[in-house]
């Protein structure tokens, strides 16, 4: 039997304690570990580098140069005979195109190809009765007609002696620019390569020309004699040899990819042979020297 005034069952009783176990609750929250489940931690996301453009073909250049020999390369030819017919001709032009890359401000590499000095000549003189052959004669037949008989003849021909020397090189050449100065920078550079060299010669060749006989009557006329046998005495070298070569210049920055170079080089071919017109006698001399003044172009990729 429970007595009156204990009723624990009434309504203030349970908002008494209801408000007891809150006041638990928030005391006690703070000291109940937190699991991972309940908590995400912030994410942390790095700045992505900047963007480095490369740069294509950065340091490479073009090029290309014209030049004039200004020194012969090869014996100077003469006259010392007199021949009325004497003729010669010379390409003392060189030129070459290549492609280059800076080491850095002050060091350049190139490789190039080019045309390299020629020259010919000969010498020419009319031989009377210098080319042998037959024409054709007429003889009675004994019957009031005629027979056609191949007979010995000669004719004057022109008699001449030639000569031609052409080149081409390949080179690997370095260059020291050495600072530049109101917009100019001069340098100083060299190469080694190959060059290829070729030499013709040929004497005593003659001209025969064949006459053609009367279409009427089938005489006269000219046919050569071994017509193999007039080209003369030939002789030839092409061949491949050591080059080198020295040099100095100017370059003038004309715009931010273009560049004018005016330079001077000394080229040499120690091995390299050619044919020279030495008093009437055709000589083959050993050794292919020249200097050069040339102009050039360049044009950097970037």
């Amino acid at each position: 039997m429970i007595a009156n005034g204990a009723n624990f069952g009434s309504p203030g009783t349970m908002t008494y304690k209801s408000r007891i176990a809150l006041t638990l609750a928030a005391i006690l929250m703070p000291l109940v570990p937190v699991h991972a489940a309940d908590y995400d931690p912030p994410i942390y996301v790095d700045q992505a580098p900047d963007y480095q453009p490369v740069e294509v073909g950065s340091g490479w250049y073009l090029r290309g140069d014209v030049g004039y020999a200004v020194s012969h390369p090869f014996t100077d030819e003469n006259n010392a005979l007199g021949l009325v017919n004497f003729s010669q001709s010379s390409s003392l032009f060189t030129g070459s195109v290549g492609i280059g890359y800076h080491l850095n401000d002050y060091l350049r590499l190139e490789l190039n190809g080019g045309i390299l000095p020629s020259n010919e000549f000969g010498d020419h003189a009319l031989v009377p009765n210098g080319c042998a052959g037959t024409t054709n004669s007429l003889f009675p037949d004994g019957n009031g007609g005629f027979i056609i008989v191949p007979t010995a003849a000669t004719q004057d021909c022109m008699a001449s002696n030639y000569g031609t020397n052409k080149g081409y090189s390949v080179m690997a050449n370095g260059y020291v620019d050495l600072g530049t100065y109101v917009g100019i920078t001069p340098y100083i550079g060299g190469g080694i390569g190959v060059a290829y060299n070729r030499y013709f010669k040929t004497q005593g060749e003659r001209e025969c020309v064949e006459i053609a006989p009367d279409a009427t009557s089938g005489a006269g006329g000219f046919a050569c004699n071994d017509p193999a046998g007039y080209r003369g005495s030939e002789d030839s070298q092409a061949k491949f040899n050591l080059a080198y070569s020295i040099g100095a210049g100017l370059s003038y920055q004309v715009s931010k990819n273009v560049s004018l170079d005016f330079g001077y080089e000394y080229f040499s071919v120690p091995g390299g042979k050619y044919v020279a017109y030495d008093g009437g006698a055709f000589n083959i001399h050993k050794g292919i020297n020249y200097q050069t003044v040339k102009l050039g172009l360049r044009y950097d990729l970037w």
